[in-house]
């Protein structure tokens, strides 16, 4: 692994001193030519630059996405800078991104069954560098090949478009090293990791299979199980162990074994450092809505709520259905009801159908509550 991963950096900088070679050979002819840009035009590029960047980021993304229609992944959403795309309802709806830990780019795609994961996912890693790799030749095979631009311009987009090359060229030697990064993993990491196999293999394996189900309307109890418990024992401590909890804790609830679902509850808990904040808020909320509905402890269920901070990557009826078990902890029939009504209308929209089907006994109880005399 440490010689794979000194040919992969060894293999980026290449790339990386081969960009910089001949985009100092070209902007160097130009301006043996007499080509110097004015105060507006570097003024106008470095206006251009973060769009420069945005490019590059969302052909990295597109990447992952194409790999994985390829390989017969469903897209869900898409998120590049403030600009995110979500799949709901079967449309492709355009939403603000406020999330600065996916600003960077990400993309989510499943596939609709659980055959060959592991080769499937290798694929949809490696989608994204590629994308990369292929943006870089064409942008900077376009601006080494076309004649220099005569208007200010031209030669203004001919920079930007050099320099979006460029960064792309960086994204692809970057993300194809093997780290691990603010509880992210890189593409290269992802892509080892399957390639190789062996226990953190396992573990992804697991819980990958275990979401394919879950969003097919695979209720929780009904899911693997063993495979998860497995990978639970193990010694590898990855970002992915916490959702190997995650699951767990939902098959055991949804099976009544309650005092069972505390235990993966606080074993989830335990590694949320492990992941970004932005993807802490679902952890925190569940607990909140376990103390209430569960264990009856209203003042743990609102610290728990107190910790979350929901984002636009936190499922809408998931908040709601937390306050409608806490106005039912604290006898407020009119906002258990009105709660417990939002989270049903929003529930259709969860990527996590399985789950979903559980929570719905629980609202629909929930109501029947409410109405009793």
């Amino acid at each position: 692994m440490k010689n794979l991963r000194k040919y992969l950096a060894l293999g980026a900088c290449a790339l990386l001193g081969g960009v910089a070679g001949a985009l100092g050979a070209r902007f160097g002819a130009a301006s043996s030519q007499g080509l110097h840009f004015s105060r507006v035009q570097v003024a106008s590029l470095l206006l251009l630059l973060p769009v420069a960047w945005l490019v590059a980021v969302l052909l990295h993304e597109l990447g992952h996405v194409l790999a994985g229609r390829r390989r017969g992944f469903r897209f869900y959403w898409l998120a590049v800078g403030p600009f995110m795309w979500k799949m709901e309802a079967g449309r492709l709806r355009f939403r603000w991104n406020t999330d600065l830990n996916t600003a960077g780019g990400m993309a989510l795609c499943v596939p609709p069954d659980d055959h060959d994961l592991r080769g499937r996912f290798l694929a949809f890693a490696l989608g994204g560098p590629l994308g990369s790799l292929v943006w870089a030749a064409a942008a900077l095979g376009a601006y080494a090949l076309l004649p220099p631009a005569a208007s200010a311009a031209g030669q203004v987009l001919a920079a930007a478009l050099a320099i979006s090359g460029g960064i792309s060229a960086l994204l692809a030697g970057l993300t194809l090293v093997p780290m691990h990064v603010g509880g992210f993993s890189s593409d290269g990491a992802r892509a080892l990791t399957m390639w190789r196999g062996g226990p953190g293999s396992q573990l992804e394996i697991a819980v990958l299979s275990a979401l394919v189900r879950s969003v097919a309307g695979v209720r929780p109890r009904e899911l693997p199980r063993p495979g998860l418990e497995a990978a639970a024992a193990l010694p590898q401590e990855t970002p992915f162990k916490l959702y190997v909890f995650h699951y767990l804790y939902l098959i055991a609830l949804d099976a009544g074994h309650t005092a069972q679902a505390a235990h993966y509850l606080r074993e989830y808990r335990a590694r949320l450092t492990g992941v970004p904040a932005a993807l802490q808020a679902n952890a925190w909320l569940e607990s909140a809505f376990f103390a209430a509905a569960y264990e009856h402890d209203l003042p743990a269920a609102r610290a728990f709520r107190g910790q979350a901070t929901p984002t636009a990557h936190t499922p809408a009826d998931v908040p709601a259905r937390v306050e409608a078990a806490l106005a039912r902890l604290a006898g407020d029939a009119d906002r258990a009801r009105a709660q417990a009504q939002a989270a049903l209308r929003e529930l259709p929209k969860n990527l996590d159908q399985g789950s979903a089907r559980f929570y719905a006994e629980w609202l629909h109880d929930t109501l029947r509550w409410a109405d009793a005399p």
